[in-house]
């Protein structure tokens, strides 16, 4: 709930628009529901939007909801507990001023009301619900609840993300076609330090938690929409035709490893988790003219690949990746902090319903079987 309502709070704007800016418009003003400027045509059996006492604009939910592109089949009502229901997970109930999604619940400011039969609710509830924002406006005295579809998005993911959220957002854009996301790959420090220096980004993905901290502690987040997401394991990978008898990270110290790749500790998070296992087995001396440091774990994977280094310390999922080019020689099972990919919606953006929706679908079974099938554990 709490995560909803600070999204929520950067919408509540409308509520003022349409609830207190037009307290001269007859509250039988028939107002008119548009959707990224164009106006609506509801059906007259669907019902009439209209504004009600307290001048908020109330839809007939249904109408709404199919206004949006939501199938007819999948507005469903249950006169037993006298609920109406979204796509299967959104549950607006009589007389109730809460509308249940499956990632929390939307505090109204009224309850769902009947009138002649239908369920109607402010429009901005049932927008925010679906993952849409919502201005109001006022011309010649006619009130519009602009429903804003067509919105642009920037993720700043870790660059191990890549594979599995270049297809994710295929699967999303099949259900939201009007998003146009924009994703940044590399390393998560240096992403961050991205945000830190007002780049426009909505949404923060990072490889671990100490990165995703630092971004809470500077105040760049909204901190009750970080999630995390999935897990990694980090594994040692030589090149497919390596010859070098290399079976855990002691072997590293071996006369005959010579190149070791890893991640730069201080921005690339696989390289902490690398520095960790490599302090952990007191490797750090026998080691220090050995390695060699990437800008990311994808520029080590690439080094491992080609034999540039004789082995590296990559995520299982790169090893996944790269496939028949190399080989994994070990898993690190100790000696690091647990491999958590937070994510989050960054407090600077101007789109924060928006970027909740999308980070609400990397949560669905849809957005999971992608992950898994890129090596990663969901959560």
């Amino acid at each position: 709930m709490k995560r909803f309502k600070k999204v929520l709070s950067l919408v509540m704007i409308t509520a003022v628009i349409l609830g207190m800016s037009f307290g001269s418009v007859s509250a039988a003003a028939a107002p008119v529901i548009a959707i990224d400027g164009n106006p609506v045509k509801i059906e007259a059996n669907f019902g009439a939007p209209y504004i009600d006492s307290a001048n908020r604009t109330q839809a007939p939910i249904r109408a709404f909801a199919t206004a949006l592109g939501v199938e007819d089949s999948k507005v469903t009502w249950d006169q037993a507990t006298q609920t109406a229901t979204i796509n299967g997970t959104i549950k607006i109930t009589m007389g109730s001023d809460t509308i249940k999604t499956a990632y929390g619940t939307i505090k109204m400011d009224t309850a769902a009301v009947n009138k002649e039969g239908r369920i109607y609710v402010p429009a901005r509830y049932v927008a925010n619900a679906l993952g849409y924002e919502i201005e109001g406006t006022s011309a010649n005295g006619v009130i519009t609840a602009n429903v804003i579809t067509k919105v642009d998005l920037t993720m700043n993911a870790a660059v191990s993300l890549k594979a599995s959220l270049d297809e994710i957002v295929k699967l999303y854009n099949a259900e939201k076609p009007n998003v146009k996301m924009t994703m940044n790959y590399d390393a998560s420090g240096t992403l961050l330090k991205q945000i830190e220096a007002g780049a426009p980004v909505d949404m923060f993905f990072s490889a671990d938690a100490a990165t995703m901290n630092k971004g809470k502690d500077a105040g760049l987040m909204l901190n009750d929409t970080i999630k995390n997401m999935v897990q990694n394991k980090l594994v040692l990978a030589a090149p497919a035709d390596s010859k070098l008898k290399i079976e855990s990270f002691e072997d590293l110290k071996n006369a005959d490893v010579k190149k070791i790749g890893v991640g730069e500790p201080t921005v690339v998070p696989a390289g902490t988790y690398a520095d960790q296992v490599i302090t952990y087995y007191k490797l750090k001396d026998a080691l220090k003219d050995k390695l060699v440091f990437g800008k990311n774990v994808a520029e080590v994977r690439t080094w491992i690949e080609s034999g540039n280094v004789d082995v590296g310390a990559i995520y299982a999922t790169d090893a996944k990746i790269a496939g028949d080019k190399v080989k994994v020689v070990a898993t690190a099972a100790a000696g690091h902090d647990p491999i958590v990919y937070p994510a989050g919606v960054v407090n600077a953006t101007k789109h924060s319903v928006a970027a909740q929706d999308f980070l609400n679908f990397l949560s669905t079974d849809a957005a999971k079987a992608v992950f898994v099938k890129y090596g990663f554990s969901t959560m």
